[in-house]
């Protein structure tokens, strides 16, 4: 959106990183594999995230097993769980966390660390879920393990997670795992899912594939812009997004992966978190989807805008913004969790200045 072109202006912490690691100058020329190869190599060199004192001192109770798909496969998922008040039940609110990884890569290990700090900080249940990816399991596999993990979790939170889905029920995810959040709103919102997502997180969402940006409407069309001014910028490019699109499988018309695509916007969850980089191709879709949530669910937001920095650039922890990241997330999923009566107008909030 025109509004937030200025946004894709290099972060100066971006360009001095990338000034001290080349390997990350061109990726344009290199696969997917390659990509995540080079990512890999470079973050090696960096020191981890650890777990923080606090989440130390205040342990959660983890658990891994799995769960039935409608076919029969059997997902993996992971459970966290707040030790505090055991033996009654806790009226916590509940997280269905979904991973990242271009619908092909990651597990349950991907966002085991940001569950875990998320249970521990925010007293909320959380449910990981290790979908199935592409290419092995190409679209839809890795969307039905999702949702049926989110009804699993629905019917069975206060059995397993010692939660209450009526003390606040939230889908979200990063990137990939985003865009199973977004199509899960409309999925479970048309199947009547009971009790209803109340809030979702989505940190940099694919909202429409790049094959289908032809069939929005061209007033919504006019202010996806990012795609074209961010097509070359570093860790996602609108090359390997179209790669990514064929690899995953998914028709690039189908709601059930572009769900800008929806024509009904009513009825979705009234709280929506967002993580949006402004050197993304995808920046334009998340504000694009916010505002039409806004408009037609009288949906409020909480943006966090990382001012000239590429899509997931939190892995590499040498930036400030990066060391930063993860307390931006907390504070957005305690946003999910306010009451309606604390929560104001959608705002936006720059980072990585």
């Amino acid at each position: 959106m025109a509004e937030y072109a200025k946004y894709s202006e290099i972060s100066p912490q971006w360009e001095k990183f990338v000034s001290e690691n080349p390997l990350l100058g061109d990726l344009d020329r290199v696969d997917i594999v390659e990509r995540r190869r080079i990512f890999e190599q470079v973050e090696a060199a960096i020191p981890l995230r650890q777990i923080p004192e606090d989440v130390k001192r205040a342990p959660v109770a983890v658990q891994t097993f799995t769960i039935e798909a409608r076919d029969g496969y059997d997902i993996p998922v992971r459970t966290y769980v707040p030790t505090s008040g055991s033996g009654t039940l806790i009226s916590r609110p509940l997280l269905v966390y979904l991973h990242a990884g271009g619908f092909l890569f990651g597990d349950l290990d991907s966002g085991h660390l940001n569950c875990q700090i998320l249970a521990s900080r925010l007293n909320i249940s959380v449910l990981n879920v290790g979908y199935r990816l592409a290419p092995k399991w190409p679209f839809p596999y890795g969307l039905n393990d999702s949702y049926d993990a989110t009804k699993w979790a629905a019917a069975n939170a206060e059995s397993h997670l010692r939660a209450s889905a009526t003390a606040g029920f939230f889908v979200g995810g990063i990137s990939s795992g985003a865009n199973f959040a977004g199509v899960i709103a409309y999925t479970a919102r048309d199947a009547g899912l009971s009790p209803p997502i109340t809030g979702l997180f989505l940190s940099v969402p694919v909202c429409i594939m790049p094959d289908a940006y032809p069939q929005v409407r061209p007033e919504i069309r006019d202010q996806l812009l990012s795609l074209e001014q961010n097509a070359i910028n570093p860790m996602l490019t609108a090359k390997s997004l179209g790669d990514i699109q064929g690899v995953y499988g998914a028709p690039p018309n189908d709601p059930r992966v572009s769900f800008l695509l929806n024509e009904n916007h009513s009825n979705l969850p009234q709280r929506v978190y967002f993580q949006v980089c402004g050197g993304d191709p995808l920046r334009d879709e998340a504000f694009v989807w916010q505002k039409l949530l806004e408009k037609h669910s009288g949906t409020k937001s909480k943006i966090h805008m990382y001012s000239g920095l590429p899509h997931g650039f939190w892995r590499f922890l040498s930036m400030k913004a990066s060391q930063e990241w993860l307390d931006d997330l907390v504070e957005g999923i305690r946003y999910l969790c306010l009451s309606s009566e604390k929560v104001g107008d959608s705002e936006v909030i720059v980072k990585g200045l």
